[in-house]
C-alpha cells in the first residue's frame, strides 16, 4: 500500500515551519538533532484509505515528553516531578526533596538502564526498558518503580525519494509508471506486531512482573493504528484489570482531528490494562485463523492449473 509523508521534520512538508526545521536536520519535538535523516526525516505517514500513523517514537515526545508525565500523574499523583538524576542529587545534598520527585531513566532524562537477563545458552546478557520512573523518598531511597516501553511501527520499502524532494524544497512527483504527486512505495511493516514487538512486550512484562516495587506493572505507549493491529493479532479479546503487578497498560495515542497550530497535537485515545498472561495466551492462541483447510484447498488448486496446462501441451 503506498504512503504519503504526513509530517516532515515535524510539518506538512513544504511548508515554511518544515523547510526550516529540515534544512537544519532537526526534530522540534525534543530539540536536537534528526537521527533519520538517512532514511528520510518522516514521522508520521498516511495510506490512500487509512488514518496516519506515527513512525517515529520522538514524535511521540512532544509537549516535552507528556506521554510519560501523562503517566506519572496517573500513578503517582498530579503533583509528580520528573526529574534527572542530577536534580534529585542536588535537591538531597541541598535538603530540598519533597517527595514528590520521580526520577526517569530514558531519553531526554538520566538515560536508559540495561537490566541483566541471561540468554538461552546461558550466557549473561542485557535488555533495556525505554523509560524506568523510579519514585523516591525524601531519603533518596527507592520508593517504587514504573516501566514504560514506547514503540511506532517499522516500515517497508522506501520514502527516501520524497524526502530527497522536500529536503530540495521541490514537490514530490510521486514513485512508479503512472505517479500520483506525493505518493511514495513505502507502507507499513505490520508483520513486526507478531515478529517483535508483542514477544518483547511479553517478556519484559513477565520479568517485571517478578519485581515488589513494580505495583502498576508495565505500561505500553504506541500509536493508536498500531493498537489496533495488536488488538486484531490476538483476535480482538482482552479481558480488563485494574492496574497491579503484572499488568500491561496500553496508551494509543492519535492526531487531533482539529488544530490551529502549526504543529499538530495528538492526543490518548484509549487506555486498556489487561494482564502480562492475557496478551501471552491471545498471541499463541489466535482467533483470527484463516479458513480450515485452506493450505489444502490452495495447494490443489495450483496443481490442477498444472494439469490443465499438461493436458493444452
Amino acid at each position: 500500500m503506498p504512503t504519503k509523508i504526513l509530517e516532515f521534520h515535524g510539518y506538512e512538508p513544504l511548508s515554511n515551519d518544515s523547510k526550516n526545521t529540515a534544512a537544519a536536520k532537526w526534530c522540534p519535538f525534543i530539540d536536537v538533532k534528526c537521527k533519520k535523516t538517512r532514511s528520510g526525516g518522516a514521522c508520521a505517514l498516511q495510506g490512500p484509505s487509512s488514518p496516519p500513523v506515527i513512525i517515529c517514537p520522538n514524535r511521540l515526545y512532544a509537549d516535552e515528553f507528556k506521554v510519560i508525565r501523562n503517566i506519572a500523574h496517573d500513578v503517582f499523583g498530579a503533583d509528580a516531578e520528573l526529574v534527572t538524576e542530577l536534580d534529585a542529587k542536588n535537591r538531597f545534598q541541598s535538603g530540598a526533596l519533597t517527595g514528590c520527585e520521580v526520577v526517569v531513566y530514558g531519553q531526554g532524562f538520566s538515560g536508559e538502564v540495561g537490566i541483566k537477563a541471561p540468554s538461552n545458552d546461558g550466557e549473561n546478557g542485557t535488555f533495556k526498558i525505554d523509560f524506568l520512573l523510579a519514585k523516591i523518598c525524601k531519603d533518596l531511597s527507592l520508593g517504587e518503580i514504573v516501566a514504560v516501553e514506547v514503540q511506532t511501527i517499522d516500515t517497508t520499502n522506501s520514502y527516501s525519494d520524497a524526502a530527497k524532494s522536500y529536503y530540495s524544497e521541490t514537490p514530490y512527483p510521486g514513485h512508479g509508471k503512472n505517479p500520483q504527486p506525493g505518493w511514495t512505495k513505502a507502507g507499513f511493516n505490520w508483520e513486526n506486531v507478531t515478529k517483535r514487538i508483542l514477544p518483547q512486550l511479553i517478556y519484559k512484562g513477565h520479568a517485571l512482573r517478578r519485581e515488589k516495587l513494580a505495583k502498576h506493572g508495565l505500561f505500553f505507549v504506541l500509536p493508536d493504528p498500531v493498537f489496533r493491529k495488536i488488538l486484531t493479532r490476538v483476535g480482538g479479546k482482552l479481558l480488563k484489570y485494574p492496574k497491579g503487578p503484572g499488568t500491561i497498560t496500553f496508551h494509543s495515542y492519535q492526531f487531533a482531528e482539529t488544530w490551529t497550530t502549526q504543529q499538530r497535537p495528538f492526543e490518548l485515545v484509549e487506555e486498556l490494562t489487561t494482564t502480562v498472561e492475557q496478551v501471552a495466551f491471545a498471541f499463541v492462541s489466535p482467533q483470527n485463523l484463516p479458513p480450515l483447510g485452506i493450505y489444502e484447498e490452495t495447494l490443489s488448486k495450483k496443481l490442477a492449473k498444472l494439469t490443465k496446462a499438461k493436458r493444452k501441451s
